[in-house]
C-alpha cells in the first residue's frame, strides 16, 4: 500500500481506500468481520494517517468519524474508519 495524505472527511477517506484496495480486497472487507483487519488495514491507517501526523489533521479525521478526542485511541479511530468503510462498501453492493 502506498503512503497518502491524511484525509479530512469520510468521503476523502473512502476515496483513498477505494483507490488503494483491489476489488477483491474491498469485497472481502465488505463481507468479512471488521476486526480481522485490525493488524493489516488498521495498522496501515494508524501508521499513515494517525501516528506522527499533525494533531489538528488527526483531530479533523477523528471528528469526521465522530470519535471523542478527549479519550482518543489510535486503535479506536482506525477500527471506526474500517467499520464505516465496511458499511460504505456494503451500500455500494460489494
Amino acid at each position: 500500500m502506498m503512503e497518502t495524505k491524511i484525509p479530512q472527511t469520510k468521503n476523502e477517506t473512502f476515496a483513498q481506500l477505494d483507490a488503494m484496495l483491489s476489488e477483491k480486497e474491498k469485497s472481502e472487507l465488505a463481507n468479512g468481520d471488521a476486526i480481522e483487519y485490525h493488524f493489516s488495514l488498521g495498522l496501515w491507517i494508524r501508521n499513515n494517517w494517525i501516528y506522527g501526523q499533525e494533531e489538528e489533521d488527526v483531530k479533523r479525521l477523528a471528528k469526521a468519524f465522530r470519535t471523542d478526542m478527549l479519550f482518543f485511541e489510535a486503535d479506536d479511530l482506525s477500527m471506526k474508519i474500517i467499520e464505516y468503510y465496511q458499511r460504505y462498501l456494503k451500500r455500494k453492493g460489494l
